[in-house]
């Protein structure tokens, strides 16, 4: 991201050519702050109405831009000699602006969407005139991750002249002032298009017409020091610097659609010493300091607010033992990713809610071990055959088993001997095809067949009336079965 207030000397603006649309002569202009290059396009009209703000706001002299021409502004020869004009005048223009630009020739060159202080003065406006507005949704906001890169750098920046032809409309105490106010924060590559939110591939995509690529932004949160919701899409979790500042205050987290492969690359993303971390219980002191405490061992506090992790749409392959810095975690969402078991669940005496849908899982042997507490568990659209391993999950309420590959009707046995379930879903399995197949499982449950939500519905007279004859036939059966 470029800087114009820092890196002025090492600026260059260009414009090498000019193209055609619709009869249309628009003039390609190329700028180069340091190592970041964008283009911008803007017609002769552009170019005038430019020159005539900055003749009525800075007086500079009106003959600096080359005159119009009426009559044969379309020829090839005339065009190139204007363009050369054109790029003649920019020039002079960066040369007198040297240390400042005003906001009329920044945002003609576009430096709002691409420069540091140019970018946070159109934030500054927005949240002075609407930010009150803003904050009372929720306390939200959606960052890109250029503004958040934004507000990062500008923190080690000094003070910039400052814009006395707006007054401190563009000052940036009111970005920090909304900042520290927010309690949720959104985290995109872009923020103009949403989709890019949902397509980890936005990471290596250059925003606009620059070559700034998001995944290579790299920022800490100093600025969001109050917030208690991180929801941060599409981009390397590694962006974030210093995330252990946010430990006193952060009870939820949400990272969706990124390529990470692990949870220690959200919780351990500021520690070089992921591979090889120890978890230790925080005492009161290490709590109450702000910011991640790694000894030399390589060992690492806990979160102590945390209650809900969201690492939906990842490509996590495992539930590693940095979930255990999580020790008050009530809601762990992993649906889609690549999990194929679970563990380092077991010391978690809080979670209650798990939900691991759109996985590899085939199997579930002994859950009760690594889940003792929980209250509702998503298993959707894995490849589970058998559930036997969730028979001794005694405080489950919630179970949604859908989209399986569950075939025989007596697997219910092993869900159905659960006190507390209440709803249970199995639509989408092959079981789900067969011939009564409602009465059927609801018979499983015997006397409590009419307290079961079974597939979002309670069962009808009709179904209750023919699982309890169905629920008889089976006691006896298996009566039968016991004394022979």
């Amino acid at each position: 991201m470029s800087c114009y207030f820092r890196q002025n000397s090492d600026t260059d603006i260009a414009i090498p050519k000019y193209v055609e649309s619709s009869g249309v002569t628009y003039y390609t202009i190329k700028v180069r702050v340091a190592q970041v290059e964008w283009l911008v396009e803007r017609r002769y009209k552009d170019f005038d109405e430019l020159n005539e703000k900055l003749v009525e706001e800075i007086a500079i002299s009106k003959k600096l831009l080359p005159p119009k021409k009426i009559v044969g502004n379309k020829n090839p020869t005339f065009l190139e000699e204007r363009r050369q004009k054109l790029e003649k005048y920019l020039r002079e223009l960066m040369v007198f602006f040297r240390i400042q630009l005003p906001r009329v020739l920044a945002e003609f060159l576009e430096f709002n969407k691409y420069d540091i202080i140019y970018l946070l003065q159109d934030l500054a406006k927005l949240f002075i005139e609407s930010g009150e507005a803003l904050l009372s949704n929720r306390k939200q906001f959606h960052f890109s991750a250029l503004q958040v890169y934004a507000i990062s750098e500008r923190l080690n920046l000094p003070c910039p002249p400052e814009n006395i032809e707006h007054r401190g409309r563009f000052d940036f105490s009111h970005v920090l002032d909304f900042c520290t106010q927010l309690e949720i924060l959104k985290v995109t590559p872009v923020k103009d298009n949403d989709s890019f939110a949902s397509d980890y591939n936005a990471v290596d995509v250059p925003i606009g017409s620059s070559n700034i690529i998001p995944k290579k932004l790299k920022f800490n949160l100093n600025a969001f020091r109050n917030i208690h919701t991180l929801k941060f899409y599409a981009l390397p979790p590694e962006n974030i610097l210093d995330i252990g500042l946010l430990k006193p205050s952060l009870q939820k987290i949400c990272v969706h659609n990124t390529i990470t492969t692990s949870i220690n690359q959200v919780l351990l993303c500021d520690n070089v010493h992921k591979e090889n971390i120890t978890v230790n219980s925080p005492t009161k002191a290490d709590i109450a300091l702000q910011g991640p405490i790694t000894s030399s061992s390589g060992s690492c506090t806990n979160w102590p607010k945390i209650n809900e992790l969201n690492f939906s749409g990842n490509l996590l392959t495992q539930i590693d033992e940095s979930v255990r810095l999580v020790p008050q975690l009530r809601t762990l969402v992993l649906e889609q990713n690549r999990l194929k078991t679970i563990r380092n669940l077991a010391e978690l005496p809080h979670l209650q809610t798990l939900t691991l849908s759109v996985n590899l899982i085939s199997d579930c042997i002994n859950w009760h071990l690594e889940l003792g507490n929980l209250i509702t568990l998503n298993l959707a659209q894995n490849k589970l055959k058998s559930v036997k391993g969730l028979r001794k999950l005694l405080s489950l309420v919630n179970l949604d088993l859908s989209c399986n590959l569950i075939e025989d009707v007596e697997e219910v046995d092993n869900i159905a001997c659960l006190p507390l379930l209440e709803t249970l879903r199995l639509t989408g399995n092959p079981l789900a095809s067969i011939v009564d197949y409602r009465s059927r499982v609801l018979a499983r449950f015997h006397d409590r067949a009419s307290e079961i939500v079974l597939d979002s519905e309670k069962g009808t007279h009709k179904e209750l009336d023919t699982a309890l004859v169905l629920s008889a036939l089976h006691v006896s059966f298996l009566r039968k079965k016991s004394q022979q």
